[in-house]
């Protein structure tokens, strides 16, 4: 429902001071607004018998942590450049996302939660260590703790398990089921995690992971076995996967021009959530010759220009699906210490039509760098459609 923003803010206050309070979340951020933090926590801890509101507030890199009175102004914080605004109280989750408009955009939905005071919790995982699953993938030990070796894997896959949970918007929460598809699975630790975190939130969950290699399939139909889930496993290229009803697409670290085959796929299925994390990207690597004046400063250092022509490449994937009618944000979903490949693409279906700012910016782009981007070529049609570009 749309309510005025003052009033959602108002009802989100009432709720973070509220002696039921469990969290708050406040992630996104709003149209020509900046934030000083990419995400900010909330939560109740008790210090020498008295309550504080402990506000945890990261950048991506490291956790700035300071504890509150009652009377500390949340509502500044509230309005302070946000998009997606959540607090959970012990039976109630109430959400709001913010538009381009200042609209508010509210979800309410009952919940069952626990009020934990203790001051230093450690930090809330998606999935437990101890879960069916990673015992079926051979993560953890027979004490159902993660095993070192796969720690960094683990960790990958519980920061995307949250990223998806913060993405499920209103609409997708009320459907009855939902389908994932995961483009580029290999031995499907993502795929299994996800299907494995959503089954409580929908009556049917639908799986399809999609891997060029017989010994991948073969080993996750397996694992499906074990954990009697329904999975499908097939045996293809990202780009010679069968089309079908999809809400969820995912890709996970797809070589090269293989992030622009999954992304091609979801869209042209119409999926409601594109999340992919690119890997190695060589595409426009060799299509620029010569940088523009004056970014051959930067060119002319190798591992510089390197680096540079990646993020190009995966902002002209974020404006291409922002062209194409999906509200884009580009995150670090996991640290650098545990993949140097830590960049995450997610998209979310609007149907709203592009700003010519937008489509201006796009092709500046590709005049300016003389480069033609592989995902614009599958898409040139839905392209021009959509955004005459």
């Amino acid at each position: 429902m749309e309510i005025e923003l003052n009033n959602a803010v108002a009802q989100l206050d009432q709720r973070i001071k509220s002696e039921h309070f469990v969290r708050a979340v406040l992630s996104g951020r709003r149209r020509n607004m900046q934030t000083e933090y990419e995400r900010i926590d909330i939560k109740p801890v008790l210090i020498k018998e008295e309550i504080k509101w402990q506000i945890i507030s990261s950048d991506g890199k490291k956790d700035i942590t300071k504890n509150v009175e009652i009377d500390f102004n949340f509502t500044e914080l509230l309005i302070s450049g946000y998009a997606n605004l959540q607090v959970d109280t012990q039976s109630e989750s109430y959400q709001v996302r913010i538009s381009k408009k200042d609209e508010a955009l509210v979800s309410v939905s009952n919940v069952k939660l626990s009020r934990d005071l203790s001051h230093d919790r450690k930090k809330q995982r998606m999935l437990l260590e101890s879960n069916q699953v990673f015992k079926a993938l051979d993560m953890s030990d027979l004490l159902g703790r993660i095993k070192p070796s796969k720690m960094d894997k683990y960790k990958q896959v519980d920061e995307f398990l949250r990223l998806i949970s913060q993405t499920l918007d209103s609409d997708l929460l009320k459907q009855d089921e939902i389908s994932v598809v995961d483009l580029g699975c290999g031995h499907a630790y993502l795929t299994f995690a996800v299907g494995e975190f959503l089954k409580d939130k929908y009556k049917k969950v639908s799986i399809l992971g999609v891997d060029e290699r017989d010994e991948s399939k073969e080993h996750n139909e397996k694992v499906a076995l074990k954990l009697k889930v329904e999975a499908k496993f097939i045996a293809a290229k990202i780009a010679d996967t069968p089309n079908q009803r999809v809400d969820i697409a995912i890709a996970l670290h797809a070589c090269d021009t293989a992030t622009d085959d999954a992304i091609y796929w979801a869209v042209k299925n119409n999926a409601k959530v594109i999340m992919a994390a690119p890997c190695c990207m060589h595409d426009l690597q060799t299509q620029v010759t010569q940088a523009p004046e004056p970014w051959g400063l930067l060119t002319k250092y190798g591992l510089v220009s390197e680096r540079l022509i990646d993020l190009i490449t995966d902002s002209l994937r974020a404006q291409i699906l922002k062209l194409l009618g999906y509200r884009v944000d580009i995150v670090e979903f996991i640290g650098g210490e545990h993949t140097a490949r830590n960049i995450l693409i997610r998209a979310v279906k609007t149907n709203q039509s592009a700003s010519d700012i937008d489509k201006d910016r796009y092709q500046q782009m590709l005049t300016q760098w003389q480069i033609k981007p592989y995902l614009a070529k599958l898409l040139g049609s839905e392209l021009k459609a959509s955004a005459g570009v």
